[in-house]
Formats: structure tokens, sequence, C-alpha cells
């Protein structure tokens, strides 16, 4: 385990990873199939991770283009929230998976809080799953602020319940 503070070479190497991460967002399926990555085996922890990493982000930016459609369609003067919503929630998409992605992948399990990080800890990987797991509660409870709105707004909560799963 290595144990970095105000580490400005962590923070640049991250950043340095942000075109090749861009490629992969661009070909999710680039290292593995959509069918392989459904099987309980894999042959290579960070081919799976990789192709999940990208999906994510994708299935992040059609659930906030439907939900988006949804607020702003059925909720009635709700377009600025449903538009602080679509970008949040796009743009903290695409730092999850890309930073899910650094700390798997290019790291071996990584954790940031602030100025200080751990890495090349493999148990930090369990601990990131669990974080996932909290992050996907955390986008379905915000998505039950809207199930009242309007007649139809179940239909937002239903998009992020699927996001979080």
């Amino acid at each position: 385990m290595v144990f970095h503070i105000l580490d400005v070479n962590l923070l640049q190497e991250w950043f340095a990873t942000c075109g090749e991460y861009f490629g992969i967002i661009l070909k999710p399926f680039g290292k593995m199939g959509c069918k392989a990555m459904w099987g309980c085996k894999q042959g290579s922890l960070e081919d799976w991770f990789t192709t999940w990493s990208a999906v994510q982000f994708w299935w992040a930016v059609i659930i906030n283009i439907i939900a988006f459609i949804l607020l702003a369609i059925l909720a009635d003067g709700q377009v600025g929230a449903a538009i602080m919503n679509f970008i949040w929630n796009v743009i903290a998409a695409y730092i999850w998976a890309h930073l899910g992605w650094f700390g798997v992948v290019k790291k071996t399990g990584c954790c940031c809080c602030c100025f200080i990080c751990l890495t090349q800890a493999p148990l930090l990987l369990l601990i990131y799953g669990i974080w996932l797991i909290v992050w996907g509660c955390i986008c379905l409870l915000n998505s039950l602020a809207y199930i009242s709105l309007c007649d139809l707004c179940f239909l937002y909560t239903l998009c992020y319940a699927s996001y979080a799963v």
C-alpha cells in the first residue's frame, strides 16, 4: 500500500489517462463483448472492469437523457432542475467511471479523499465496490424526491432504479 498526501504526480497521472479513458468510452465493448461481460468467469479483471465502467457511463447518459425528457415534459416548471440533474449526473458518472477504472486497472486499488490517496491496495477494490453500492442508493433516493411531482414521474424513479442496480 502506498500512501500519498498532496501528490500532484498522482493527479497528473490520472489526468494523463483522460485520453485513454475517453477512447474506452467511445468503444465500450472494445475489450470485451456484451455477452462476455455477463459471464461468471472472467479471464481478465481489468478488461471486465474496463467494459463495465464504460457501459456504466453510457447507461448513466441514457438514463439521464430519459429523466431530463420526463421532467421537462411532465413536471411543469422543473426544467431548471432537470437541466441541473442532467449535467451533474453525467459529470458524476464520468468521474466515478474514470476514477474507478484508474483505481482498478492502473493502480490495483486506489482510494482518494480530498488530498490523501492510498494506492496499490487490493482491499480498496472491496471498499470501492461498497462505495458504488452506496452511490447507487444515493441516486435512487435522490430520484424519490420526484416521484410525487406528477402522475408519471414514477418513471423517473424507475429510470434511476435501473441505473442504481
